[in-house]
């Protein structure tokens, strides 16, 4: 997109909307933020970090229509308006939207195209596969920890074992791994998309990814990035597609799979009651759904543009609006969570945590079994596992887009720990 002089941020009274986040990032408590604007209204205008005045949905009827309207769309370029979307402009958290072509932004016909091709790949079977693979690399890394006596969930434990994983499943190779790694979190999480620095990140991250590519076509394997490989070969997928699906992949597997982790040892630690439940695989499976609910690894589904006057609930989103669906919000409405903020493995299914319809994310399989088996090896390795620092001294990271904590320091003897209660 064009780029366009910058706004000032719209300030009271300036501007009637409320702001979805004040303050520190660091210490943005999002389930009060999405709480408190549920109550006021399900479906509303907020201002979101970089000035945007966006609808937001928060109520859980209001999300589940929105998920499932064609008439709000993924891809912007749809819109009648020639500004598209975002009027020219890049906002923080518009990286899925504005870059590439791949899944996140794309409807109808084209979606399904590229959907097709993933989806033997990403299925429950195909999951089920890498369970061992899961098993083993748990294993080693609490090794590690269990030798330092403590550790960092988020760098020791959740965030490799996720990146390790979906390099696996894609069939990246080790060498590059780490640059990439650093490259896509970092991309991921800029708060200024246009920003010079992460302009050259940008570029160095996508010619990191042609480069992957390249090998791959010349040494094809059985994972997924020479199955789009092929699918170029076949005229299924673009260049373009083929190299933002991979990277759209990638960064979707690592960043949400770790925060689920370890915001689900958090609330574990949290409620020690829980750490029974992961002794059964069912109820081990239960609880991750429950986690699922609870912790909303994607706070908000991707930008959606409204192609028509859409009514929803008790307003209507006017033609051309850019509108954010807060799962988190959805998931801890109470019209349909009776004590929504309770941590209950025996509640029933229904949480929006992976969206819902035609752009359910393809990952959740997956994203299911890491949760299950690391949070399972974890508590079965470390019964006594406990947080160093006090709960309340735990910071996040981004906002929208990436909203896990920054560390999760604990120790693996009770003893010596101090923070999370009992």
């Amino acid at each position: 997109m064009a780029s366009a002089a910058r706004q000032s941020v719209p300030t009271a009274p300036a501007c009637p909307h409320p702001r979805l986040l004040t303050g520190d990032p660091a210490l943005w408590d999002a389930s009060a933020a999405f709480t408190a604007l549920r109550e006021r209204a399900p479906v509303q205008q907020v201002v979101l970090p970089g000035g945007l005045v966006a609808w937001l949905v928060t109520g859980v009827s209001e999300a589940r229509a929105a998920l499932a309207d064609p008439r709000l769309a993924y891809d912007m370029r749809r819109l009648a308006d020639p500004r598209r979307g975002f009027g020219g402009r890049r906002y923080p958290d518009d990286l899925f939207a504005a870059e590439g072509r791949h899944l996140l932004n794309s409807d109808g016909s084209d979606h399904r195209r590229l959907r097709s091709v993933l989806a033997p790949l990403l299925s429950k079977a195909a999951a089920r596969r890498w369970r061992p693979y899961v098993a083993a690399t748990c294993t080693e890394l609490l090794d590690g920890m269990a030798a330092a006596g403590q550790g960092d969930l988020v760098t020791d434990y959740a965030r490799p074992l996720a990146v390790r994983l979906t390099a696996a499943v894609l069939g990246i190779p080790a060498g590059p791994l780490p640059r990439l790694t650093e490259l896509t979190l970092a991309v991921i999480g800029a708060g200024d998309p246009e920003a010079p620095a992460v302009c050259r990140r940008k570029e160095e991250l996508f010619g990191l990814w042609a480069r992957i590519i390249g090998a791959k076509a010349r040494e094809p394997a059985d994972d997924v990035l020479t199955r789009l490989v092929l699918a170029r070969k076949e005229g299924h997928v673009t260049a373009e597609e083929l190299l933002s699906v991979a990277w759209g992949l990638f960064s979707g597997g690592i960043s949400p799979t770790t925060t689920l982790i370890t915001s689900g040892a958090v609330e574990i630690m949290r409620k020690p009651g829980l750490r029974q439940v992961l002794g059964e695989e069912d109820t081990a499976g239960q609880l991750t759904e429950e986690l699922l609910r609870l912790v909303s690894p994607f706070l908000v589904s991707t930008w959606r543009f409204a192609l028509d006057d859409i009514p929803l609930g008790p307003t209507v989103i006017p033609h051309g609006s850019v509108v954010l669906i807060a799962l988190k919000a959805a998931n801890r409405d109470p019209a349909h969570f009776p004590h929504p903020d309770a941590v209950d493995h025996h509640r029933s299914g229904g949480h929006l945590s992976f969206g819902l319809g035609a752009h359910y994310c393809p990952g959740a399989p997956l994203a299911r079994l890491q949760a299950t088996g690391a949070l399972t090896a974890l508590f079965t390795r470390f019964p006594g596992l406990r947080l160093t620092v006090p709960e309340t001294a735990l910071r996040r990271k981004g906002v929208l887009v990436e909203h896990g904590y920054q560390c999760v320091p604990v120790r693996m003897r009770s003893t010596c720990a101090v923070g999370a209660g009992a």
